[in-house]
């Protein structure tokens, strides 16, 4: 049987255990949560808005971003003005309040869009006169402390929208609904792209094997060695044209080709030119108005003449027009065949002489 001092000496080990373990968790939930004052000395600040904005009890104070406290209290402040509705106090490390003026100003601001509140305190200048413990530091109403306050529900009716807009897309989509949902849920869809998809690894297998005729050309060594000669060949002539060897060498390389084309150029500019301002027979032709409107002149002569000889006007229409002189030349052609070929029969008949003397 254990002895009574035995006893007691286990239970107070126990208690001395639980104390340290208690002292542990305090501190660690002091330094997780950002409490300061536990070992150092604090002063009491105050400070009065119009809205505490979800500002709560425990929140950070910051000063110039940097943690230097903890808020104590909010409360409704009693005070008539506006402006001063709800009273804020905080505690902050005494070895920063030298930096803490009456220039100095409080804003409320939120870690992220939906983050805890704390408070920010901006750093006094040496214009300002140091607060004492227990004084107020001035407010900040801004623009930004108005959205803070009223923003978080304007992003929770937004969000709620926004997530019911997201539930009607998804059911249209589960629904088969759309092109999403159509892509999602046609199961033709799906067996068109498996076959495809069959099909693709049907023609990486043939090209793998060589067949087909990309296949060969993939696969051939044949056709890699008159590739690799080809190229070869080019570069060799790419050589050739580098140092200047054979005609096309010479017509890019040769600066006296670059001469001539640039005088002919020139030439060619100046007979323009000429041309233009009516000089030389070119000139005249282009530019001179009396020779146009001979030119037109015959050119209308020439048309007149070609609609008298389709009307069968003149000798040569008739010539052209006349069915008459159409047979006659036909008759005597007749007749002179007929006569070639009595003549060839019988020339004697008619090429016999006589001759008479008188």
């Amino acid at each position: 049987m254990p002895h009574q001092r035995d006893v007691r000496w286990s239970q107070l080990k126990v208690g001395l255990v639980s104390i340290a373990s208690l002292t542990l968790l305090a501190m660690t939930i002091f330094l997780i949560t950002g409490q300061t004052g536990l070992f150092s000395e604090t002063v009491t600040l105050h400070t009065y808005s119009s809205d505490a904005g979800g500002l709560k009890t425990g929140a950070v104070v910051r000063l110039a971003g940097v943690d230097v406290g903890n808020v104590s209290e909010v409360a409704l402040s009693g005070r008539p003005e506006p402006n001063e509705s709800v009273e804020i106090v905080m505690e902050v490390n005494s070895r920063y309040m030298p930096a803490i003026r009456s220039d100095s100003r409080v804003l409320l601001a939120a870690e992220g869009l939906l983050g805890e509140r704390f408070i920010n305190i901006s750093r006094g200048t040496s214009a300002g006169n140091p607060i004492p413990a227990g004084g107020t530091v001035p407010f900040r109403q801004t623009a930004e402390f108005t959205e803070l306050v009223g923003g978080s529900r304007d992003l929770l009716d937004n969000l709620n929208v926004l997530t019911t807009r997201l539930n009607s897309i998804v059911g249209t989509i589960e629904s088969g609904q759309g092109t999403i949902g159509r892509f999602i849920q046609d199961d033709a869809l799906f067996r068109r792209l498996d076959s495809t998809v069959g099909q693709a690894e049907s023609l990486v297998a043939d090209l793998n094997a060589g067949k087909g005729s990309l296949g060969q050309l993939l696969k051939s060594e044949d056709f890699y060695r008159k590739v690799n000669t080809a190229v070869d060949k080019l570069q060799t002539l790419t050589d050739k044209i580098d140092s200047g060897d054979g005609t096309v060498a010479r017509l890019i390389n040769d600066p006296s080709l670059y001469r001539n084309a640039e005088q002919l150029m020139s030439r060619g500019n100046t007979m323009i030119d000429n041309i233009n301002q009516g000089k030389g027979t070119l000139g005249k032709l282009a530019v001179d108005e009396e020779f146009y409107r001979k030119l037109n002149s015959a050119v209308g002569n020439v048309d007149a003449l070609s609609s008298s000889i389709r009307n069968g006007e003149g000798t040569i229409g008739r010539l052209f027009q006349d069915p008459s002189l159409y047979n006659s030349l036909n008759t005597t052609s007749v007749e002179v065949r007929e006569l070639l070929g009595d003549f060839r029969k019988d020339p004697k008949k008619f090429l016999t002489i006589q001759l008479k003397i008188f």
